[in-house]
Order: C-alpha cells, then sequence, then structure tokens
C-alpha cells in the first residue's frame, strides 16, 4: 500500500491516507494484524435480524454463504439456527479469532484447490471458513447455496472488481437463492474508502442481466465514526437479489 496519487490524500476508513481503493488479501490482512477492525460488528447484524425471515422464506437446513464474512458473529447465529454456514474470509488472523470468541471448535487444513486454508467447527454443527482470496474460490469448490447474505462484501471490494466479483458469486446460486446484500450510499469527495458507494443502478449494471433485484430497507447509518471520515450522510441499503 503506498500513496502515491491524490486518493492518498482521502481519508480511509482506518483514520489514515494509505492509497487502500484497491486493497488486496494481504492488505486486509496487514489491517487484521494492526487490529484495524472497527468495521466488525459485535453483534448480530441488525438487517440480519430484521430480514432472517426473507432471507431463508421460514426453511430450515439450507447452505448459507457470507463472502468476506470477517468474524462476523452472525455466522454462529445462522449456524445455532441449524444451517449449514460457509463464510470466506482472506484474512487468517480473522478466522482464528471467529472460533476462538464464539468458543466453537475446529480444525484446519490446506485448501487443495487454491492457496489458503479451510477452518471447520469440530462439534456437531455445520460451519466452515474458506480463508483465500475470493477471486481465487469458485463455485467448483464450494458448490452452490440457498442463501446469500452479504455484509457488506459487495462494498469492501474495488469497485473495478465488482463485475468479477458477480462471475464468481453468481455461479453459487441456483433458482431459488436468495441473495441480500446490505450497501451504502456515501460521498468520495473527502473520503477514500472502503466501503465504496454503491447505488441501485451500480447492482443494475453488474448484475442486472442475471438478477432480479429489489430494494427491500433503508435506514440512515450515519454515525461518529462516518463523521471522522469527513462524511456528513451515510445511508445503508438493503437489496434483495434472485436469479431471472
Amino acid at each position: 500500500m503506498n500513496g502515491a496519487n491524490d486518493e492518498s490524500r482521502k481519508r480511509n476508513q482506518f483514520g489514515d491516507y494509505e492509497d487502500i481503493s484497491n486493497m488486496k488479501p494481504e492488505d486486509w490482512s496487514y489491517r487484521w494484524g494492526k487490529s484495524h477492525t472497527q468495521f466488525h460488528m459485535p453483534k448480530i447484524h441488525p438487517m440480519l435480524s430484521k430480514h432472517y425471515d426473507t432471507l431463508t422464506g421460514q426453511r430450515k437446513n439450507l447452505r448459507i454463504f457470507l463472502p468476506l464474512c470477517g468474524k462476523a458473529v452472525d455466522m454462529k447465529m445462522l449456524s445455532d439456527e441449524g444451517h449449514d454456514v460457509v463464510g470466506l474470509e482472506c484474512a487468517e488472523k480473522g478466522c482464528m479469532e471467529f472460533f476462538q470468541e464464539q468458543n466453537i471448535p475446529y480444525t484446519t487444513t490446506d485448501l487443495t484447490e487454491c492457496s489458503g486454508k479451510v477452518f471447520k467447527a469440530t462439534d456437531n454443527r455445520k460451519l466452515t471458513i474458506y480463508c483465500c482470496d475470493f477471486f481465487k474460490i469458485s463455485s467448483k469448490i464450494l458448490g452452490q447455496f440457498d442463501c446469500v447474505w452479504d455484509r457488506g462484501s459487495f462494498v469492501a471490494i474495488p469497485v473495478t472488481l465488482r463485475k468479477q466479483y458477480s462471475n464468481v458469486i453468481t455461479p453459487m446460486m441456483h433458482s431459488d437463492t436468495i441473495y441480500l446484500m446490505d450497501t451504502f450510499l456515501l460521498d468520495h469527495i473527502v473520503f477514500a474508502g472502503p466501503p465504496f458507494n454503491c447505488t441501485e443502478d451500480h447492482l443494475n449494471k453488474t448484475f442486472g442481466a442475471q438478477m432480479d433485484i429489489k430494494k427491500i430497507d433503508e435506514r440512515d447509518a450515519f454515525g461518529e465514526w462516518q463523521r471522522s471520515w469527513g462524511l456528513t450522510s451515510f445511508i445503508e441499503q438493503l437489496y434483495l437479489l434472485k436469479k431471472k
């Protein structure tokens, strides 16, 4: 990470001026190593709590995918409900901290299909986190899912990789998969991101050829953290995506 262009003079979410507009897995691992994880939510995400029935359709025993999951406690909640939960995170520290903080015993094995590791619960639950580069994973490795809970993953990746992101995640969906995506509306005049601004038009340009897209919730998520970025507005929006 270096600050060689004008973008570097915009404050990022970590409180410095590094140019992180094109963060790679090693950059995220660096931030985890520095405990720059204020983005972590130590409780169930309110959008998941509110729209759990929308995500699951009140169905049981579903396979649920959480891309770029960090150490989200959402995974334990979904696992406690009896679902088969699969997360993907590029920072090994985030994977270890999830299992340690949730007191879930686990094993670690090498991921043979690409560079990475697999963290797997060893109690009676189905809970696995793949630790690798999101863009090196595929449906051939993970299979397909009944639900996708995207709690800020899409808006964390570089904007230039959004179409590539959709090419990875769309094959993981079958015809009845429910995909809930949490996004934000924000101004990048003074704030570099991530997260990055995402409008409905952005989603239509990225996913619209293959997905029906509907906004189902919106709230004012502006707080002191966002104020420290130099923002004056921060709107959270939740979208439901389904294959056409």
